[in-house]
């Protein structure tokens, strides 16, 4: 039967408007957008408000679509310089935290309740030791210790992108029906290093060549559209060759975000444009809500409803949090044993699942992977879970933290401190381009006696990065207004910087006002 347009806009439609609603509710009052989602996804499905076929129908055209955004966006996350000299925690507490979970996940589910061997690891990969990126932001307005969240964006991260080559790797040994044994892993290993050597050059060189084209291009109109296209063509390009389409992509995005930190002599100083990586950012958070929206949705609507009467499935989930917690908890202690109490507790209830573990689940389901129907269930569950131990540990702490919660003036001074102290994690050309965007929106707005006295906080010139607070009275309202207007399209941290900086100005204004 064929696939209606009107059926399939209606189905397009209503997954937007539901992760709209999910993401006012995630700001406005700290419910986690995942657990929205899913719900949403339960309820459709419950009262049979869309059509069964056509959400299922959309799911392989996004999968693949999705796996290389993800992918991509990650490795346009990733400052390689600022992961060498401040991300080793981090780094090493999620490789804890994932060796654990994956290891006793897959044990716990051969041992005991007799899965064989591959389906167990295929559920260790999709739900061993991911953290998501979703609930950070609200957890930024509510944590005063800036580098914590910083640390947690930068676990988040590299998590995600562990999992997915993980799970790649033993998708492509079961596709190609190698057993687990050494002969196996020998074949597995040897066709894995094929893909990665393909990938990385072929990703490498098409990085470089992107970069070129943007020092010519990268202003030009939708660049950042074209920018995706190419994403997406070299990541079938590659795949076709026998490369990994991953690979390719990450590579491609590492080399968009750190062309600065290549030597000049090298003959590839050139750097993307900071413009058109603030573009390119921007249209991927687009890309990514629907996406994230729809594979959430997915997980919620795909649970079939026996599944939520079965005390196995329940018991099966319930082992995986536990499992989750303990290896959260005792990978933490064991890395970070130097920061304070506080601060471990935070990061061991920061264990929020969301848009990797969804991908991988349906991806399964879309292959028709053995064992796929036994792992989303279970998979959906986690992120449940999960969602609401994170969602807990955030209120917890949030009548603890100083900061962004408290409303009187006395606060601005540690507040202008702890922006100082978020300056040296960033990208300075992304904030500089942003911060001359925000200027600009100010100006066009302002009235022509306030126009030249616009001018946003800069950080000093000095070793010590202070920010120093120095804002004409009457161009307060419109430089705010400004930041309220773009810091939706900013990447992660600089939009923490300026969401920071937007609440110094506000009470700023506040106390000079009548």
């Amino acid at each position: 039967m064929a696939l209606s347009p009107e059926t399939f806009l209606l189905v397009l439609s209503s997954i937007i408007f539901i992760g709209f609603v999910g993401n006012i509710l995630l700001n406005k009052k700290g419910i986690p957008q995942t657990l929205f989602l899913i719900a949403a996804g339960i309820a459709t499905r419950w009262f049979a408000v869309l059509p069964t076929s056509t959400v299922n129908a959309m799911l392989p055209l996004l999968s693949q679509v999705t796996l290389a955004m993800v992918v991509f966006d990650i490795g346009m996350s990733m400052k390689i310089r600022e992961v060498v000299s401040e991300g080793r925690s981090a780094i090493t507490r999620s490789s804890v935290y994932m060796i654990l979970s994956i290891l006793v996940t897959s044990f716990l589910f051969t041992a005991v309740l007799h899965w064989n061997l591959y389906q167990s690891l295929f559920l260790g990969s999709v739900v061993g030791g991911e953290i998501s990126m979703v609930i950070i932001p609200y957890m930024g307005n509510r944590i005063s210790q800036r580098g914590l969240v910083s640390n947690l964006s930068m676990e988040s991260v590299y998590d995600s992108l562990v999992l997915i080559i993980l799970f790649t790797v033993l998708l492509n040994g079961y596709s190609q029906n190698a057993p687990l044994d050494f002969s196996g892993l020998s074949l597995i290993s040897s066709s894995f290093f094929q893909q990665l050597s393909i990938g990385l050059v072929g990703g490498v060189l098409l990085g470089f060549a992107w970069v070129r084209v943007a020092k010519a291009l990268g202003q030009s109109e939708y660049f950042y559209v074209a920018t995706v296209g190419y994403v997406l063509l070299a990541y079938v390009l590659i795949g076709n060759i026998g490369g990994s389409g991953v690979i390719t992509v990450l590579a491609i995005g590492l080399v968009m975000k750190n062309m600065t930190d290549i030597p000049a002599s090298l003959g590839f100083g050139t750097a993307m444009p900071a413009v058109s990586l603030n573009y390119i950012s921007a249209f991927q958070t687009e890309i990514s809500f629907f996406l994230r929206t729809f594979f959430l949705f997915f997980l919620g609507f795909s649970l079939p409803l026996g599944v939520l009467t079965s005390p196995l499935v329940y018991f099966e989930s319930i082992a995986v949090v536990g499992t989750l917690v303990v290896t959260r908890v005792l990978s933490t202690e064991a890395v970070d044993w130097k920061k304070t109490t506080k601060d471990r507790r935070v990061i061991e209830s920061m264990m929020a699942q969301g848009l990797t573990p969804a991908l991988l689940a349906t991806t399964l389901v879309a292959d028709s992977i053995a064992g796929s129907n036994q792992i989303l269930p279970i998979a959906t569950l986690v992120i449940i879970g999960t969602n609401v131990i994170t969602a807990v540990g955030a209120r917890r702490f949030k009548g603890q933290t100083e900061g962004l919660d408290l409303a009187s003036l006395a606060t601005i001074s540690p507040l202008v401190k702890e922006l100082s102290g978020m300056v040296e994690g960033l990208d300075q050309n992304q904030l500089e381009s942003w911060a001359e965007k925000v200027e600009e929106d100010a100006r066009n707005a302002a009235p022509p006696d306030v126009k030249a006295r616009v001018g946003l906080p800069r950080p000093s010139t000095g070793s010590d990065k202070r920010v120093e607070l120095k804002v004409s009275s009457s161009a307060l309202p419109y430089i705010i207004d400004a930041i309220r207007k773009n810091k939706e399209s900013m990447p992660q941290g600089t939009r923490s910087y300026f969401e920071t900086l937007e609440e110094v100005l506000t009470r700023q204004l506040g106390a000079r006002q009548p």
